[in-house]
């Protein structure tokens, strides 16, 4: 009787060790999704206009193309996505009109005697970001931007001289970005991204059908690095 039933014991062991050695596997998948990203990139982006109520004042940026500087830190996801906070800086010329009172520099010039002068600022941004895409080789890319913009220093080519309103002029922006990546590895990318952002100013002291909102459309090309982080199994 305890030799039928370790005969068929072992029967039993034998086929399913060969059951299971015929069923089919799933395949070990493995990451080596960082741990966070590192981004630097130049753009090349038009504005249009801020209409400033409070100054009586129009920033008209004329359209023409500027290049700005942004940097971002984000912490990384599953297959290149990623979450965190980018900056950008430009110092961008324009034309300062005011119905106030007329421009002036000292000692006279192309601007006396003018309700309009040439002028620079600079264009700050800081926004909190989500990035889509990755990998080795060519893939989409899409990216969703929000957070703030800021005005400062307005300043009059002729002399210098500071332009209201002065200090910080803060505006909510918001940006969409589609574009293609080129992945050296999975943790180094080549990114070209059109941007499109707009930033909505204050309607206080506007006329009414007076636009409060400057458009800010854009081509970025950045290199995003990932550090930290290693092979895991997925």
């Amino acid at each position: 009787m305890m030799r039928r039933f370790s005969l068929a014991l072992l029967t039993v062991m034998f086929v399913g060790g060969s059951l299971g050695a015929q069923m089919p596997r799933r395949p070990s998948a493995y990451s080596n999704d960082p741990s966070y990203w590192i981004t630097a990139g130049v753009s090349g982006f038009r504005a249009n206009a801020v209409n400033d109520g409070v100054s009586a004042s129009t920033w008209n940026f004329g359209n023409s193309t500027n290049i700005a500087y942004r940097g971002s830190i984000e912490k990384g996801g599953n297959n290149g996505s990623s979450f965190g906070v980018a900056g950008s800086w430009s110092h961008v010329p324009f034309l300062y009109s005011s119905s106030s009172l007329p421009v002036v520099p000292p000692g006279g010039g192309p601007c006396a005697s003018s309700t309009s002068c040439d002028a620079h600022l600079d264009l700050m941004t800081l926004v909190a970001t989500f990035h889509s895409g990755g990998g080795i080789g060519f893939h989409q890319v899409l990216e969703l931007n929000g957070g703030v913009v800021a005005y400062s220093n307005l300043k009059r080519d002729s002399d210098g001289a500071q332009l209201n309103p002065p200090g910080r002029n803060i505006d909510p922006l918001f940006a969409l970005g589609y574009g293609f990546g080129y992945g050296l590895s999975d943790r180094t990318n080549l990114d070209v991204i059109s941007d499109y952002s707009f930033a909505i100013h204050e309607r206080k002291d506007l006329s009414n059908g007076t636009s409060n909102t400057n458009s800010m459309p854009g081509i970025r090309a950045s290199l995003r690095m990932g550090f930290g982080g290693g092979p895991h199994r997925r």
